[in-house]
């Protein structure tokens, strides 16, 4: 196997192939005065088994393209078999059409990748698991709880508690996977989200956080809404630091301001978005899946 590392993951590429001892393909990019993407391989690659690094941050649709068009090319070279390694998977929130004429990006998204012969896709702590239904191919939805909850660890948290901010079935999972990776607690809140007005109601109830450091484990912060109005309950009942470890750390203007004043002390993010959160690598992640 060789890995092609796209331009938005070109250092978890070097991670991966690091920890899979495996090279990486030389590749040439670059952008044209109209700023349209160039991609040519400085290698041959016929006959071998690729495996393509990209995550799709913002802006996610120039991503999405030099993705389509890395794919497109090993395909079109003759690689044996072409997967896909796209930690941070845009466009997986809606999974039906709510309203009639939308668009339901996440099948187009699918329908492309199967359409360009993409063999696989692994990605980390999607949004919204039944986007991944729509797909023909094999997709492995990892997550990279465990890895933050390790990183917080290692930082010398007392007690730790893992609290995932709603009651979602992923976000139980994400929390018991990651309380069972550093042998300690979970548990979780309830959470509405108003269909008018989008504004996040989260329950209150008893919890064992007193004294506790807490860590909040989530897939996606953008506004910091439901992480914020965790970490108030939290305080409420006594706990001692609290800690948020994200997945994908997406954050708007003044969203940091509002999960420190709800009493956050760190937002640790992963390498599925690069930017100063990004403190922890979904590579070990992705290395075990594909030893296992």
């Amino acid at each position: 196997m060789k890995i092609i590392g796209g331009p938005s993951s070109a250092e978890l590429a070097s991670r991966l192939g690091t920890l899979l001892r495996v090279p990486l393909v030389e590749t040439r990019t670059k952008r044209f005065p109209d700023g349209e993407f160039y991609f040519k391989l400085e290698e041959e690659v016929k006959g071998e088994d690729l495996l393509i690094v990209q995550s799709l941050y913002p802006p996610q649709d120039t991503h999405l393209i030099e993705l389509f068009l890395i794919v497109h090319t090993s395909k079109d070279v003759g690689a044996r078999s072409v997967k896909a390694f796209v930690p941070y998977l845009a466009y997986s929130r809606q999974d039906e059409r709510y309203l009639e004429g939308e668009c339901l990006t996440s099948a187009m998204v699918a329908q492309v990748f199967e359409n360009l012969g993409l063999d696989a896709l692994y990605t980390i702590d999607v949004h919204n698991e039944n986007v991944l239904k729509k797909y023909k191919i094999p997709v492995f939805n990892l997550t990279a709880a465990g890895e933050l909850a390790k990183y917080f660890v290692s930082r010398g948290l007392k007690d730790p508690f893992v609290m995932a901010p709603d009651d979602e079935e992923l976000a139980i999972r994400r929390a018991e996977f990651a309380a069972k990776t550093i042998g300690g607690e979970f548990d979780y809140l309830k959470k509405e989200r108003d269909k008018l007005t989008g504004e996040i109601k989260t329950f209150r109830k008893r919890l064992d956080v007193r004294g506790r450091d807490i860590i909040i484990i989530d897939d996606i912060i953008s506004t910091g809404n439901t992480a914020a109005n965790a970490a108030t309950i939290l305080k409420e009942q006594g706990a001692k630091r609290i800690f948020a470890g994200v997945s994908h750390v997406l954050l708007h203007e003044g969203t940091l301001a509002t999960l420190k004043e709800a009493g956050i002390e760190e937002t640790v993010g992963t390498d599925s978005v690069v930017n100063e959160f990004a403190k922890v690598s979904v590579a070990p992640v992705l290395a075990q899946a594909l030893k296992a």
